[in-house]
């Protein structure tokens, strides 16, 4: 059985800039890590670097519809990453956009502790995407 994380947040801009934001290698660097390499476009491969991790996140974008959705596949050896999927849908709201993230098929296993703290750590990062993307793009990475 997987396990799920699901959060949402309004941003107060246009869809289009929140859907730049997350489907661009320099948007990415902007709100999650600086360390960002590879190809943002569907079917492009990036490999994310964080300070303490031994490896980089390597992500594969199997979709990126603009300005609806984006959608990553985990690879490499992160454990309980590996096959899981990040899911981003953007729609217009009264505020701007409303945004939800899905991290399905977090694998089996993992301590409710070390699973929570991941789900912080997207809530921290999905925070960072808002003060981004409401700034206009001024860089504030969570994980820098």
């Amino acid at each position: 059985m997987s396990r799920d994380i699901v959060l949402g947040v309004d941003i107060e801009t246009e869809q289009k800039a929140v859907f730049d934001t997350v489907a661009t290698r320099d948007g990415i660097a902007a709100f999650w890590t600086p360390d960002v390499e590879g190809d943002a476009s569907r079917g492009g491969e990036l490999a994310l670097g964080f300070g303490s991790a031994p490896s980089r996140l390597p992500l594969r974008v199997t979709k990126a519809t603009a300005p609806h959705e984006v959608e990553w596949t985990a690879g490499g050896d992160w454990p309980y990453w590996n096959g899981s999927r990040i899911a981003w849908f953007f729609e217009p709201s009264d505020l701007g956009t409303r945004v939800l993230l899905r991290h399905l098929d977090y694998g089996d296993g993992m301590p409710d502790f070390e699973f929570g703290s991941v789900a912080f750590t997207w809530a921290m990062v999905l925070g960072k995407l808002k003060s981004v993307a409401e700034s206009g793009g001024t860089p504030d990475p969570a994980l820098a």
